[in-house]
């Protein structure tokens, strides 16, 4: 659930807006003679007199304002209008009277209409990639995370048309999270799929909605309401009827649903479980705040704070705060959320270090954050990875050069883990462009003189030239390192460590993932991963042999749901049975 910001800029702006539609026919009785035979096509062009057309008022002069940070339900019956709505907000459909004014780039979640049947999957992941506004070479990184999301395998290389419904299902949403716009627009995505995929749904856009400006859901299901959305529209017969905070909307709008179609409103309870406790909220910032303020008094000597919009720079700038123990918070690209600005004045640091340029931080919320903070304000780099990734190195050199890992800016979020091992080892990330290395960026890595430069990937994904380069440069051994499975990478770590005391687990939501590796690196507390709620394999083991005495989830309800805590419990008890 996106979180409300005061005072926060406008996102999309509606104004008296109406939409009618007119449909040919409508009214018209008699023989089907003309509607089911072939009409010659002067015919079909002449007017005819028997033909009427009548007119529906799918939407009838609405008008609200959004604002960044909010997550906004639409709701209502059948035939509403909820959905003519977001497709005008979306620009799929024009205004019959009044405006429209959206800042940034709308998307409406849902790619059905481009996706070809005869085409294999594969196909149809470039053809919708490139209706969400994605390059073929991002759709290249992305392209094994949507296959792997999908759970469809190698049906990928068959035709869409082969596919069972849910098979289809699946793969649409996938390729339809592969993009976090600026006004993310979901319509019913949540009912997407199975019981199980509906979990990982939740869990994905509630990873994904923290990097949109703003979020619209339309959906039947109050549940899903009442756990993303901090606002509510109803509407009715093309109206808006009410427009208010979640439960006041939504306890108005079930009053009027007939006996017993009332959705259950009491969430899934979370369980107290002895040895465990949580670090969590409604949002990853909420979750950020949490794992800072069971880690950080106050008056700390400095802070990180980056956006978002820019997970290749907080995948460098954790193993610096780890290293030197400064907190890593996190705000939008347009806003800086409540729970930021409430941990920054608790923890009243001396300095602030803002890293990205204006279109990561704006200088509003740069201006923001000056108002909140005591000591120092300034910012490092601009909005380009690799100049900003030379910047940190030469600003924040690493304890050990003898290996420093490279990651390509546009690593899939599995990569996060190098920032943990880059945070227990006290080494250095750094990530750029394969392609176009800069040269602050190149520069600062030959001042290193790193033993060995590890590039994360395949070596194939690594020009030969660029390594060439790298290895001119620097005067370093190249080596190339694929990922083995994030779990297995975390868990790794932790093999000399002595049973008891704390160990932190983490879900798979890249904010709150980082801010934990920060606290992992500074303390010493060993950090493991979960994934959809459940504990796997790997991650047991390592509970098994680490028998800790406390448990911090770290994450939001969604990620490490309250059945998952529970078992966690089960575990426990059968460590210390």
């Amino acid at each position: 659930m996106a979180e409300p910001e005061q005072d926060a800029a406008p996102t999309v702006v509606v104004s008296h807006l109406s939409v009618t539609y007119q449909v040919l026919g409508g009214e018209r009785r008699g023989a089907p003679s003309s509607q089911g035979e072939r009409r010659p096509l002067r015919q079909l062009l002449r007017p005819d007199p028997g033909e009427r057309t009548r007119e529906i008022k799918a939407v009838k002069d609405v008008s609200f304002v959004a604002r960044h940070g909010e997550s906004i339900g639409i709701i209502g019956h059948n035939g509403s209008g909820k959905s003519t709505l977001l497709r005008a907000v979306s620009g799929l459909i024009p205004p019959t009277h009044g405006k429209v004014w959206v800042a940034g780039e709308p998307s409406l979640l849902g790619v059905n209409a481009v996706l070809i049947n005869k085409l294999s999957g594969a196909r149809n992941v470039y053809v919708g990639g490139q209706a969400l506004g994605l390059t073929t070479a991002e759709i290249d990184e992305k392209f094994d995370d949507i296959v792997e999301f999908s759970g469809i395998g190698e049906a990928i290389h068959l035709p869409m048309s082969t596919y069972s419904s849910g098979m289809g299902a699946r793969l649409r949403f996938a390729i339809s999270t592969a993009a976090a716009p600026d006004v993310l627009m979901i319509d019913e995505a949540l009912a997407t799929g199975d019981a199980a995929f509906r979990e990982k749904s939740t869990a994905r856009i509630a990873q994904i909605r923290e990097e949109a400006g703003t979020v619209f859901l339309v959906s039947h299901s109050n549940s899903s309401i009442r756990q993303i959305c901090d606002r509510v529209l109803w509407m009715d017969h093309g109206q808006l009827i009410m427009d208010g905070p979640t439960e006041q909307v939504l306890s108005a709008y079930e009053a009027t649903l007939p006996h017993g179609t009332k959705e259950e409103q009491q969430p899934e309870e979370d369980p107290e479980v002895p040895g465990t406790v949580r670090w969590s909220g409604k949002t990853s910032f909420q979750v950020v705040r949490e794992i800072s303020r069971a880690t950080w008094p106050a008056g700390v000597p400095g802070c990180f704070v980056v956006s978002v919009k820019s997970q290749a720079v907080g995948r460098m700038v954790a193993p610096i705060a780890a290293r030197l123990g400064w907190p890593l918070l996190w705000v939008r690209p347009g806003g800086l959320p409540g729970a930021t600005s409430d941990e920054l004045a608790r923890l009243a640091p001396e300095r602030v270090v803002v890293v990205g340029g204006e279109g990561s931080v704006s200088s509003d919320t740069f201006a923001r954050i000056e108002r909140v903070v005591p000591g120092t304000m300034e910012r490092l780099g601009d909005d380009d990875t690799g100049r900003t990734a030379g910047e940190l190195l030469r600003a924040f050199p690493p304890e050990d050069t003898s290996r420093v890992y490279l990651t390509r800016s546009d690593n899939p979020a599995r990569t996060t883990m190098i920032s943990l091992v880059a945070a227990v080892t006290g080494r250095a990330v750094t990530a750029g462009n394969p392609n176009r290395l800069r040269e602050k960026h190149l520069s600062a890595l030959a001042d290193l003189r790193p033993d060995r430069l590890v590039l994360i990937g395949y070596e194939e994904e690594w020009p030969e030239a660029t390594v060439d380069r790298l290895r001119e440069a620097t005067g370093a051994e190249i080596a190339f390192s694929t990922d083995h499975g994030p779990m297995a990478m975390a868990a790794s770590l932790w093999e000399g460590t002595e049973a008891g005391g704390r160990v932190i687990l983490a879900g798979p939501a890249t904010v709150e993932l980082l801010s934990a590796v920060v606290v992992s690196g500074h303390t010493g507390t060993p950090l493991l991963l979960a994934n959809s709620g459940r504990l796997s394999d790997v991650p047991r083991a390592a509970l098994e042999r680490l028998s800790p005495g406390e448990v911090a989830l770290c994450g939001t309800l969604e990620t490490l749901p309250p059945k998952l805590r529970g078992s966690l419990g089960e575990e426990l008890g059968a460590v210390h049975a």
